[in-house]
């Protein structure tokens, strides 16, 4: 989430406010301070936490696979955010590449709110699919044209339209009224059919052989995507390291006060290791195109000179 906010901040406009609202059941101080500190580098940002704990502990809501309950921390945005008309909600998984506000600025009138085609429809509704989630996506959901189906990632809300389509409680009870196989992702979708702006895959681009399975008019959309996104949506969950537009991510990491803490991770769970990190990002180096020295250096510079956190036994 640190390396999504860092590459939002670097790419907007010096000239408009913008304010990161953090959802959450429970964050350590120690994170939330580094965060602070984090933004407060950049005038025209400034971040709040929201504990929507006794919100959400109202509610029994079906989980499943890596999902976890704080996918359905979304559907409590025109709620929480109800003092403002739209509000851009974005996985922690992402990198911007392009300044928001032109996201944000985009008309929503009449639509509930705005995101971008999900590309597993596409392998879905293949002869690689399975028949059980065919009956699922076609008579579940009963949606008129699964093609539109979205991807709920990167959503801007319609707040004013949204509280007057719907209250929080009807939304949660909807919610609750099934066991939704892709969670507030198939509720946004039932819930917004024909009242989303489709909005294209540069704004939600995500790496997948999936997409070989497009219709013809949305391959060639999602390849235009591929070659300049403006929102790349990783997958952490994957073992996936030669990816396209993996250095910018590792751009935006060095930059953040986690940078340790995310090799670490990386380590713990057996995705890298202290003696391949090394070969894995040169390996990623060799198989790209137009990777500069600068880029390298830069990266280099940001690793070598950043703040490091005192350990238990320095303090």
């Amino acid at each position: 989430m640190a390396t999504m906010i860092q590459s939002v901040m670097e790419n907007a406009d010096q000239n408009r406010q913008y304010v990161f609202y953090i959802l959450h059941q429970e964050i350590h101080d120690d994170n939330m301070e580094l965060l602070k500190k984090q933004i407060s580098l950049f005038h025209q940002f400034s971040i709040k936490f929201i504990n929507v704990t006794q919100f959400i502990s109202r509610y029994n809501l079906f989980t499943s696979r890596q999902i976890t309950v704080e996918a359905y921390f979304r559907l409590l945005i025109p709620e929480l955010l109800s003092e403002y008309q739209k509000a851009i909600y974005l996985d922690g998984d992402m990198i911007c590449c392009t300044d928001i506000s032109s996201l944000f600025d985009i008309n929503l009138d009449n639509y509930l709110l705005a995101a971008v085609r999900d590309i597993g429809v596409a392998w879905y509704y293949s002869k690689k699919s399975k028949e059980r989630t065919y009956l699922y996506s076609s008579v579940m959901l009963r949606l008129k044209n699964y093609d539109d189906y979205f991807c709920s990632a990167m959503t801007v809300f319609n707040i004013e339209l949204f509280r007057r389509t719907i209250t929080t409680e009807k939304l949660f009870e909807l919610a609750m009224s099934r066991e939704w196989q892709i969670h507030d992702q198939d509720i946004l979708n039932f819930l917004a059919e024909g009242k989303t702006l489709l909005l294209p895959y540069h704004w939600n681009f995500m790496y997948t052989e999936w997409a070989k399975y497009l219709p013809e008019y949305l391959r060639q959309e999602y390849n235009d995507a591929s070659k300049h996104p403006k929102m790349i949506h990783y997958k952490p969950w994957k073992n996936e390291f030669n990816i396209p537009h993996f250095q910018q991510f590792w751009k935006y990491a060095t930059r953040t006060p986690f940078i340790d803490e995310i090799i670490r991770r990386m380590e713990s769970k057996k995705l890298i290791s202290p003696e391949t990190i090394q070969e894995v990002i040169i390996n990623n180096i060799e198989r790209r195109n137009g990777l500069g020295l600068r880029f390298i250096l830069n990266c280099a510079k940001a690793w070598l000179f950043r703040k490091k956190k005192k350990t238990i036994h320095e303090q």
